[in-house]
C-alpha cells in the first residue's frame, strides 16, 4: 500500500491566497489550520490504511442487514467520536457550525482517504443543511443533534427503476392517515442505505403525494427513520447491494419501503425543491471527489507553493 498523504498545506494555501476565505464573516484562520491538520492526520493513520482491505473485502448483505468491512467500522467510530460529522451543523445543535470552505477542505482529504467512507458519511451534512431550510423547529431540535452526533447517518433516495434523471416517473407514494404519513415504494442505487456503521439511519425520500405519474409535480419530501424511538426496526428494508465494477467497500442499495411511517419535510407538493438542497450538495461532493489523484512521479508536477517547495501530489485514494 502506497502510503496516504492529505495535501493540508496545499489547501491552506489555496484558501488563504487563491480563494481568499478570510474575507468570510469570522474566519478564524488559525483554528481553520488546525481543523484541517487534525483532519488530516485522522485520515492519514486511520481512514486510509483501512480502505484497501475495504475495497478488497467489500459489504456483505446477511439476515437483512448490511456488514460493512471491519477497518471502515472501526474508521467511522473513529471519525464520529473526534465529532466530525458536525463539522458543518450548527453549534446550537451540538454541531460546530463550520464554514462551508472548511468542510469543503476535509471533504477533499476524507474522500481521498477512503471514497468508499466517504460517500457514507458525506451525505449528513446535505440532510441537515436540508433540515435547517426546511425541517419545522421540532424537526431541527429532534433530528439535527442525532445527526452531529454521528449516532445516525442520512441518505438521499430518489431513484427508482425507470425513473433516474426524470424524476417525473417516481412511483413511490406518500399517503396520510390517522396516524400521521406512510411512504411505500422502491428505490435503487442508495448510498448507504444500510450498514452497520451506526444503529440508526434517516432516509430523506422523494415520494409522491398527489397527482399521476410523469410530472414532478405532486412530489413531496419524507423523513423515513429505519428505527423508531424505542429502537425497533420499521418496515424499511434492502433487497439487494447493487454490483459495481469497483468501490466495493461502499454499499450501493435497494430499498424497500413498505408503509414505513414518515414525516413530511417542508410544504407537501414542494418536495423536489426541498430534496433539491441536498441534491446540490451532493453535486459538490462528487466535484469534491473528483479531485484526489494518483502520486504524481518524481519530478512530473510542478512545486506548489507553501508545499515546502517540493512537488506534492494532492489526495489520493488507496485502492
Amino acid at each position: 500500500m502506497i502510503p496516504f498523504e492529505a495535501p493540508a498545506e496545499t489547501i491552506l494555501f489555496s484558501l488563504r491566497h487563491v480563494a481568499g476565505a478570510g474575507r468570510i464573516p469570522a474566519w478564524d484562520d488559525d483554528l481553520v489550520q488546525e481543523v484541517i491538520r487534525q483532519f488530516s492526520r485522522l485520515a492519514e493513520g486511520v481512514v486510509a490504511p483501512a480502505d484497501e482491505a475495504a475495497d478488497r473485502d467489500g459489504c456483505r448483505l446477511e439476515d437483512g442487514r448490511v456488514h460493512m468491512p471491519e477497518g471502515l467500522v472501526a474508521a467511522y467510530a473513529a471519525f464520529a467520536e473526534q465529532g466530525w460529522p458536525g463539522l458543518s451543523i450548527p453549534e446550537e445543535a451540538g454541531g460546530q457550525g463550520m464554514p462551508a470552505p472548511v468542510l469543503g477542505a476535509v471533504t477533499e482529504i476524507f474522500a481521498g482517504a477512503s471514497h468508499a467512507l466517504q460517500m457514507i458519511a458525506g451525505l449528513v451534512p446535505g440532510a441537515s443543511r436540508t433540515l435547517v431550510d426546511y425541517g419545522t423547529p421540532d424537526q431541527q431540535e429532534r433530528w439535527l443533534p442525532r445527526l452531529a452526533s454521528g449516532e445516525w447517518l442520512a441518505t438521499m433516495a430518489l431513484t427508482e427503476s425507470g425513473a433516474g434523471s426524470d424524476l417525473s416517473g417516481i412511483r413511490t407514494r406518500g399517503e396520510h392517515g390517522p396516524d400521521g404519513w406512510r411512504v411505500s415504494g422502491e428505490k435503487i442505487f442508495i448510498s448507504g442505505g444500510d450498514q452497520d456503521l451506526t444503529p440508526r439511519i434517516l432516509h430523506l425520500v422523494l415520494a409522491r403525494t398527489q397527482g399521476a405519474a410523469g410530472s414532478t409535480r405532486g412530489l413531496s419530501l419524507f423523513l423515513v427513520p429505519s428505527h423508531d424511538d424505542a429502537g425497533a426496526r420499521l418496515p424499511v428494508t434492502v433487497t439487494r447491494i447493487e454490483e459495481k465494477m469497483g468501490l466495493h467497500g461502499s454499499p450501493t442499495c435497494q430499498m424497500l419501503f413498505d408503509d414505513a411511517p414518515a414525516e413530511l419535510v417542508g410544504n407537501e407538493d414542494e418536495g423536489l425543491k426541498a430534496m433539491f438542497t441536498m441534491m446540490n450538495h451532493a453535486r459538490l461532493d462528487v466535484a469534491l471527489q473528483g479531485l484526489p489523484m494518483p502520486p504524481a512521479r518524481r519530478g512530473s508536477q510542478p512545486n506548489m507553493p507553501g508545499a515546502g517547495g517540493r512537488g506534492k501530489s494532492l489526495a489520493r485514494p488507496v485502492r
